[in-house]
């Protein structure tokens, strides 16, 4: 006999994002173009009802997998516009555009070996999976300007929206994840041995989260996880390599998970919340 700990299944595992977006496709098109049937309970009679899709809301990754796109580990790293790890993360790259993708996909798709292809997706940032979400009569790739200083900010996707644990993740694996790289790669032999000594020192137990892991070693493949506690941990433990910059950012970020994180939400963390958001 067999005994389930647990009823819960994610489909996800084990089909793809795209090959569950089909048939939800299918009927969204139907929803649009030509309606649905049913039973209205209010004026107790049947009804035609035509349904236009307004938005999806997912994180980052999940958003990257319905774009066709790589993802964030890519060279092309941005699901938005068509910047690479190589160039200025302040400047405007070439935005993403459903004709642009389209275009793209038929180019890596006409080649003939599988090498030809790998290069190709690497140069776009795209695969050439058959996409049918691409056959709803929507934008995925509308946005709207807005008036801010850095390019993050100021373009923002209208029909991808982010979940707003979303922005816990991308504090997460963004500048928490690219500070602690920095420092890392910046350490001699003898540092790294004097930061692992602090790391194994270091008391926890006031913290929600733990230390996992060779830091030194294994910095590079860290994941959520492991940077939720280098998000609270990074001051104590990093205080002497950091330079001025590194150590403003970890102590805004050290407030942030202080107050995410708590067991419960006072008056002061309420005010706190408010010092860190209008923080320049």
């Amino acid at each position: 006999m067999l005994e389930l700990k647990t009823s819960t299944s994610y489909v996800a595992q084990i089909v793809c994002p795209l090959d569950m977006s089909k048939p939800i496709s299918e009927d969204l098109v139907k929803l649009e173009q030509e309606g649905v049937i049913v039973y209205d309970a209010l004026y107790k009679e049947m009804v035609l009802v035509i349904a236009l899709l307004m938005c999806i809301i997912c994180d980052n990754p999940r958003a990257s997998e319905l774009l066709n796109h790589l993802g964030s580990s890519a060279l092309k790293y941005c699901h938005v516009c068509m910047c690479d790890k190589t160039e200025n993360p302040d400047e405007l790259s070439e935005l993403r555009t459903m004709a642009l993708a389209l275009q793209q996909i038929v180019e890596i798709a006409a080649l003939r070996t599988e090498q030809e292809k790998i290069e190709m997706r690497k140069l776009y940032g795209v695969r050439e999976t058959l996409n049918p979400l691409f056959s709803i009569h929507v934008d995925l790739y509308r946005y709207e300007k807005k008036n801010a200083l850095h390019y993050h900010f100021y373009v923002q996707f209208f029909f991808f929206r982010c979940l707003p644990i979303e922005v816990l993740h991308t504090l997460l694996l963004g500048i928490c994840k690219y500070i602690l790289k920095q420092v890392m790669a910046g350490l001699s032999a003898h540092q790294k041995a004097e930061i692992l000594a602090r790391v194994k020192s270091f008391d926890t137990s006031g913290f929600q989260t733990k230390m996992y892991g060779n830091v030194c070693q294994h910095y590079k493949s860290f994941v959520g996880r492991d940077f939720k506690g280098w998000s609270q941990m990074a001051l104590f433990i990093l205080g002497p390599y950091l330079n001025v910059g590194q150590t403003q950012v970890l102590l805004t970020y050290s407030k942030v998970f202080q107050i995410v994180y708590c067991e419960f939400f006072s008056v002061q963390l309420s005010e706190d919340w408010k010092a860190i958001c209008y923080w320049n």
